[in-house]
């Protein structure tokens, strides 16, 4: 199996899938290697050069929080934040003054007045997706406290300091929770047993791979836990230095095509 975070390691600075990704990709599957995306999108959210690919069927999404089979049509395993654990998350990082959503069956709610501006907090090229997956409520944790548990709450910075901060408020409040981060100005919280790491090896035990045939890529904070469970995990050059440090190899960046030179040197 081949698991790859898709933002800053398949995807490339465009959001596109390379002719050589694709074509290493599919030279993979014709081997009778999977190929799963692992990302902290929704199923929904993955980008349809990816969605598009025949030849994937499961997908690790929301950081691991879920593992969707596109064949069935279902969620093979979820890990999620209780519903009253979400809504005193949700009042306590209200406390920073910054926008911040989360992912609820499926789909992303963020309150009104931080809908209308998404085009402050989030970088150009993710404003569409952002804006295409998140539905504007008026009160996040009434939202919740009337739909159920979460798979994941995220925030967006303008400050770094305020950032950095709030991580290190975040692990002390909620020590049953795990943040990461996957771009440069946000925080992504799941209840701990979401990660890309934990999915990534109940999928393989669901069908009977050994954990040493995986092969795994990434580039941000939380893909540490999934280049760390797989038999090789693989950082992108333009990887963070916590993602590099927890990998086996590192390749060339997501702008190089730095998976398909990794499976052609050392796979295909």
């Amino acid at each position: 199996m081949i698991a790859a975070d898709l933002d800053g390691t398949l995807l490339d600075e465009q959001k596109q899938v390379s002719a050589r990704n694709r074509a290493a990709l599919q030279r993979a599957a014709e081997e009778g290697i999977l190929f799963v995306p692992a990302t902290g999108r929704i199923f929904s959210a993955i980008p349809e050069p990816v969605a598009e690919l025949a030849f994937v069927r499961y997908a690790i999404t929301v950081n691991g929080s879920g593992v969707y089979d596109r064949v069935e049509g279902k969620m093979l395993f979820e890990a999620k934040i209780p519903r009253e654990e979400a809504i005193r998350l949700c009042r306590f990082i209200r406390g920073y003054g910054t926008m911040f959503d989360c992912y609820l069956e499926g789909h992303g709610y963020m309150e009104r007045h931080y809908y209308d501006r998404i085009d402050e907090y989030c970088i150009e090229v993710l404003r569409p997706m952002v804006r295409a997956t998140r539905t504007p409520v008026e009160d996040l944790p009434d939202f919740i406290r009337e739909h159920g548990d979460v798979q994941k709450v995220q925030m967006f910075f303008l400050d770094m300091e305020l950032r950095a901060r709030a991580f290190r408020e975040l692990a002390e409040a909620f020590p049953d929770m795990l943040a990461t981060s996957s771009i440069e100005n946000n925080i992504e919280v799941n209840i701990r047993e979401a990660n890309k790491g934990y999915a990534l090896t109940r999928l393989c035990e669901r069908l009977g791979i050994d954990m040493a045939e995986t092969v795994a890529f990434g580039d941000g904070g939380n893909d540490v836990t999934l280049l760390e469970a797989a038999g090789t995990g693989v950082a992108m050059g333009n990887a963070c230095e916590e993602a590099k440090a927890a990998a086996d190899a590192v390749t060339l960046s997501n702008a190089e095509d730095g998976i398909a030179e990794y499976l052609e040197r050392y796979v295909l």
